[in-house]
């Protein structure tokens, strides 16, 4: 049989393990929103992650950007961002470390908006009848039913993201 006070210290150590997941979720957040206000939305988009640790008594702030340019641009400005972080948020940081990501790290980018990471995503524009009709008549020429059903499905897809995405 099992004892009682075995089960509760066992939910207690998953509870204490929630909370610290809780914890480094909402730290992570403040991190994220104080990156946000310290740099321009240029260099938020090619930030791969800003993380402000405690390392043996020092804070530490390490950036990863996708390109040497803004890790460079970052140094420039290294102390005007520990000033303004300890100023704004009283964060001290003792280090400000820079780095350029490397392998599926170049590949997060957690401070683009969705549109701009998923261009498929954007609002296509419904065609015209007139438009349709251009669809139609292109189409008419392919013999199997199927094929151009589809065909004209795709067309029409790609018109509408085309119509409402100008580039």
């Amino acid at each position: 049989m099992k004892k009682i006070s075995g089960h509760i210290g066992q939910s207690f150590i998953a509870d204490e393990e929630q909370a610290i997941k809780i914890r480094k979720a909402i730290r992570a957040g403040e991190v994220r929103r104080i990156w946000e206000e310290l740099v321009e939305d240029y260099i938020l988009e090619h930030t791969n992650g800003v993380y402000i640790l405690n390392e043996d008594g020092k804070c530490i702030m390490k950036v990863y950007v996708d390109e040497s340019i803004y890790a460079s641009e970052l140094n420039n400005r290294r102390e005007l961002i520990q000033l303004l972080c300890n100023e704004r948020f009283g964060e001290v940081i003792d280090e400000f470390q820079i780095y350029i990501s490397y392998g599926n790290m170049k590949k997060v980018y957690p401070f683009r908006k969705a549109a701009e990471e998923e261009p498929d995503k954007l609002p296509a524009v419904p065609l015209s009848a007139q438009e349709k009709e251009g669809v139609e008549q292109s189409s008419s020429v392919i013999q199997n039913e199927r094929l151009r059903e589809k065909f004209k499905e795709a067309m029409i897809a790609d018109l509408e993201w085309k119509k409402g995405n100008p580039q």
